[in-house]
């Protein structure tokens, strides 16, 4: 499968300016940057830009996303294996040691000062990030809607994953509802229902933290990475997402607290700015 290029930013966390409209577009996985205090981690580049480093074609995806609904993006560039953004840092997938069969010598034995710099120099950043673009909203009294764009890939431990997009929801259906009946109108379209992953058990940390704890208004696509691959594929599903959430985010009524439940039962989502014992920065 080709593997899309993408415009590298001087930035870890590159911030699109969309136009008024109170949403933001989040790119966790965008891609597969190591900073030079990091190494190569021990792995061939190969690796690196396969599956395991990013969500192949998700930023591309988000870019034209947030042009066609002129809305801002966020996108984050350092490479999942490096610290995963969408993960509560000091959990097993956070930093890890080995994805999909891959071994990541540089990220084996790391002591206590590493994980620390990590989450401080390229966790935070991204989520300070995010946390700045709703307070920007909030205090012009409006409430933002957040959009997770992340790909996966075709083939999982031996099995098959049929569906091209996918939408994970968890209580909050307010967007999810109508998006997932849109989807469903295009003939000969497979369309996963919290799938490939399920959004019952495991949102991640960025929606389950900056939309669900605070009740937000919110929606994660999932699209499978061939689909993507390339310019062509990208652009298609950017005009097939932003066609099924214009008529959404065109109700007045979505922008507000939803008065439900919507965490995991376990519970457990602590603050970013105390993640691993990590004192906030400006």
């Amino acid at each position: 499968m080709s593997k899309p290029v993408e415009p590298c930013p001087s930035e870890p966390v590159e911030i699109i300016k969309g136009g008024d409209r109170p949403a933001l577009l989040l790119c966790d996985h965008a891609g597969h940057e190591v900073p030079r205090a990091v190494g190569d981690l021990g792995i061939s580049r190969d690796n690196l830009t396969r599956h395991i480093g990013w969500d192949i074609g998700a930023a591309a995806v988000t870019r034209r996303l947030a042009s066609r609904l002129g809305a801002t993006a966020l996108l984050n560039h350092v490479s999942r294996l490096v610290i995963d953004v969408n993960r509560r840092p000091r959990t097993p997938t956070s930093i890890p040691a080995v994805s999909d069969g891959c071994v990541v010598p540089g990220n084996e034995g790391l002591d206590e000062s590493e994980v620390d710099r990590r989450i401080r120099d390229y966790f935070l950043p991204y989520h300070r990030a995010i946390a700045r673009g709703i307070a920007r909203f909030r205090r012009g009294g409006r409430i933002p809607v957040l959009v997770a764009v992340h790909s996966f890939t075709p083939h999982l431990n031996g099995e098959d994953r049929p569906w091209p997009i996918g939408v994970l929801w968890r209580g909050d259906r307010r967007l999810a509802g109508p998006v997932l009946e849109a989807l469903r109108r295009r003939p000969n379209l497979l369309v996963g229902d919290n799938q490939p992953y399920s959004g019952q058990r495991e949102f991640g940390f960025t929606i389950t933290f900056h939309a669900q704890r605070t009740r937000l208004p919110h929606i994660m696509f999932e699209i499978r990475q061939d689909e993507i691959a390339d310019a062509r594929g990208a652009a298609a599903y950017a005009t097939l997402i932003g066609d099924c959430l214009e008529p959404a985010l065109a109700d007045a009524a979505l922008y507000t607290i939803f008065d439900g439940d919507n965490l995991p039962e376990s519970g457990g989502i602590r603050a970013w700015r105390h993640a691993g014992h990590i004192s906030p920065l400006g």
